[in-house]
């Protein structure tokens, strides 16, 4: 019996060897000081950078791209998309060269707008003026001194001249607010005759117009002392420290983030936004004394904004998406609020910085397949928002219509009577627009005295947080329950 004996011995080490060598490892290797959720390594954790998001391990350590320690996860766990992205993707090499997605850094330019018009000619001695109607709401901006452009189509000679505004005049022509502008241009040898037609081009710079005019422009110099660099969270920016900390609002650390020479360092309250300070240390006067928090102001150049081409531009109507390259191959789709078109580009006031890298070419393609092929954002909370009319609406519509089928059905199913019906008559998240029950058990919470359900524990800080934007106006099931 010793042959067969041993034999089973040898199996039995044989299979249990991964086994066996781990708890070995773990009896002579010297304990780590390290964060202990850092050293919990099994089949259903991994872990992932949170700056670089394709970047996911089976075992702890840093980044290769930014050096970050990765933070650990459950496999499957979808992950919260960053505040203003509302898709997500990977694409490998291949795929970006097939598409031939082409990427550039978003930078300022000095944009102008234009609003073309034509005019008939008068003369003035050695100046000829040209009278000409304007739509009040195309260019609102018109004003006395600014420079147009002068050409005559019956005098090709005459060719491109600069010319000033020198009159105004609103008017209402059959119920349309128009403008009556004349244009004055020298003309000393007299080729614009009176009753010539003239093409009129006027001309503002975008950063002289509003919102842009009141954003800041060109840095001060640094005071001694003035921070360089900050500690900021990789998915709230507004969330900095001037210390090495972790973010509030999901507990991630906070990443050191060296400042450009356009960026200071300010001083301001969340509650009055119109409180700041250029110095640390001072106190709200409208809070009762809550210390003003830190944050980053950039300052554009004189006379330039932060511009993006044409190309890079995704309107759905209800939104306006520009995706930028997170990491290679990694694509976010970042709302972004546009300012009018200038030329090829439109004018960012604001979801962009300086130094980001945007999609310039295959931008489209881009949005297209998050909408024809929802699993390349499947794995990210909010994705839902750009698949609503494709996937989310139709699938909640089906769980209101069967709620006795499905996984949707066995997750409500494990929630008390009562709950259960308020939840099937919600039937959809209000932060995700998902159906009740896709994420498994809904999550029941009271936010000003109001019974929610949501999809899951990720939704209930941003509903905590903006339950007005979420929850305003609605009436949904659990409105009138104490």
């Amino acid at each position: 019996m010793r042959i067969p004996a041993a034999l089973l011995v040898v199996a039995i080490v044989a299979g249990q060897w991964e086994t066996l060598r781990n708890r070995w490892d773990t009896l002579t290797r010297p304990r780590s000081t390290a964060d202990p959720a850092m050293l919990a390594v099994t089949n259903d954790v991994e872990y992932f950078c949170p700056m670089d998001p394709g970047v996911v391990s089976g075992w702890p350590g840093k980044c290769g791209v930014c050096h970050m320690a990765l933070v650990v996860r459950k496999k499957g766990d979808a992950t919260m998309l960053p505040d203003g992205v509302v898709a997500r993707m990977q694409l490998s090499p291949y795929r970006v060269q097939l598409a031939g997605i082409l990427t550039s850094p978003v930078d300022f330019r000095p944009l102008m707008r234009t609003r073309e018009a034509t005019g008939v000619v008068d003369r003035l001695e050695d100046r000829a003026r040209v009278r000409c109607e304007v739509a009040a709401r195309r260019a609102p901006w018109i004003a006395v001194g600014q420079e147009a452009e002068i050409r005559s189509p019956d005098l090709p000679e005459f060719g491109a001249r600069l010319g000033k505004v020198a009159a105004v005049t609103p008017q209402v022509v059959d119920g349309f607010e128009t403008l009556q502008a004349e244009v004055e241009v020298d003309d000393a040898e007299g080729g614009l005759r009176p009753g010539m037609v003239a093409e009129v081009t006027f001309r503002v710079p975008a950063a002289g117009l509003e919102p842009f005019r009141s954003l800041p422009s060109d840095p001060p110099p640094r005071r001694a002392g003035e921070p360089v660099q900050v500690y900021a969270c990789v998915e709230h920016p507004d969330s900095i420290g001037l210390i090495p900390g972790r973010c509030p609002e999901d507990q991630l650390p906070r990443m050191l983030l060296n400042l450009d020479d356009r960026q200071r360092v300010r001083w301001w309250c969340p509650m009055h936004p119109e409180v700041t300070d250029d110095r640390p240390g001072s106190d709200c006067a409208e809070c009762g004394g809550m210390e003003l928090r830190p944050r980053l102001v950039t300052f554009r150049p004189a006379g330039q904004v932060l511009a993006v081409p044409e190309s890079a531009v995704v309107d759905s109507g209800s939104s306006t998406v520009v995706f930028v390259e997170s990491m290679p191959g990694m694509f976010d789709g970042v709302e972004v609020e546009l300012g009018a078109r200038c030329g090829d580009a439109y004018p960012v006031i604001r979801g962009l910085e300086a130094g980001q890298t945007i999609v310039i070419r295959g931008a489209f393609l881009l949005d297209a397949e998050t909408r024809l092929n929802p699993s390349l954002t499947a794995s990210y909370f909010g994705a839902a928002r750009r698949q609503a009319e494709a996937s989310a609406v139709a699938l909640g519509a089906a769980t209101r219509a069967d709620p006795a089928g499905g996984a949707e059905a066995e997750a409500l199913a494990s929630l008390p009577p009562g709950d259960l019906e308020l939840a099937r008559r919600q039937g959809t998240c209000p932060v995700t627009g998902m159906p009740l029950g896709s994420m498994g058990r809904p999550i029941r919470v009271e936010v000003d005295g109001r019974v929610v359900f949501l999809c899951c524990s990720g939704c209930e800080g941003k509903l905590r947080r903006d339950p007005a934007r979420y929850l305003g106006g609605a009436t949904g099931a659990g409105t009138d329950q104490p």
